[in-house]
């Protein structure tokens, strides 16, 4: 099965008065009708991996991390200094406006984090033979980054690129 949010984490005061005193910045948003996918599903071996994917469809994936070591702060900003080029910070305007709109990015809750998030930066990189653009999410930016939780023998053999690798899982 996909991993669970470890005990500790799940009963942490901190991250529990964030979730329960701002809900609406946490939704989770799929293309995928969970009920039809596990009705699909439902004469599928492994049952527990059924149910655990269609858990993290409904409430979001745990990403195999380890809770934070004790020498990491509660909350964390990796900032980065605004990118030089106009052009590609209208695109990562555009890019965050259209994420917000679809509702994958929470809208502006102030200029601080909350108690208990991490903000890993964004970067833009060119698209390759191309004068476009294209988003990039860096989790393992930074001396507390989200992928430092992670050990790399809980990822061993995981192929972690999308829905395409889980349907692939799923077979």
């Amino acid at each position: 099965p996909m991993p669970d949010v470890p005990f500790s984490v799940r009963t942490n005061p901190v991250i529990n008065k964030t979730l329960s005193e701002h809900p609406d910045l946490f939704s989770v948003v799929t293309p995928i009708q969970v009920d039809r996918f596990e009705a699909l599903l439902a004469d599928h071996p492994n049952q527990p991996f059924v149910q655990s994917v269609t858990r993290g469809l409904r409430e979001g994936f745990w990403p195999f991390a380890d809770e934070k070591p004790p020498e990491y702060p509660e909350t964390w900003d990796e900032v980065r200094p605004p990118l030089a080029e106009e052009r590609a910070r209208q695109f990562l305007r555009d890019q965050r406006d259209e994420e917000i709109r679809l509702g994958r990015y929470s809208p502006s809750f102030g200029p601080n984090l909350l108690p208990g998030m991490y903000c890993m930066p964004v970067h833009v990189v060119p698209k390759p033979h191309s004068d476009k653009f294209r988003l990039i999410n860096n989790q393992s930016a930074g001396k507390f980054s989200l992928n430092s939780m992670i050990r790399p023998e809980a990822i061993k053999g995981a192929v972690l690129d999308g829905i395409p690798a889980l349907g692939d899982v799923l077979r």
